[in-house]
């Protein structure tokens, strides 16, 4: 939990400049990871898609457990790039996560 060592916290208003800046940490940090999952993916796709083919699969079959193994493993690489940003200083700001009250 984040302490407020004497300092009280001060709510900024979501200004377009102060938005933008937290929407490029992302996007730039999401492209990245699209292109190592999308490496990864093919890397992994081809060697299932070989083993698949291999066992006598049919090809409509491959490509839908493909897809959808491709679409998890985007998503669950989705969340790396916000965890990345949360509690990072950016010019006049930090993103951080705040309790709505105090717990008990």
């Amino acid at each position: 939990m984040e302490e407020q060592m004497g300092n009280a916290l001060i709510e900024l208003t979501p200004t377009w400049g102060r938005v933008v800046r937290i929407w490029w940490a992302y996007l730039w940090r999401n492209l990245i990871a699209i292109v190592v999952v999308m490496i990864l993916g093919g890397i992994l796709g081809a060697i299932l898609g070989f083993i698949m083919g291999a066992i006598g699969i049919p090809l409509n079959i491959i490509k839908i457990v493909s897809g959808f193994i491709g679409g998890v493993f985007g998503l669950g690489a989705s969340i790396v790039p916000i965890k990345m940003i949360v509690g990072k200083k950016f010019k006049e700001f930090r993103l951080i996560i705040v309790a709505n009250k105090k717990e008990e």
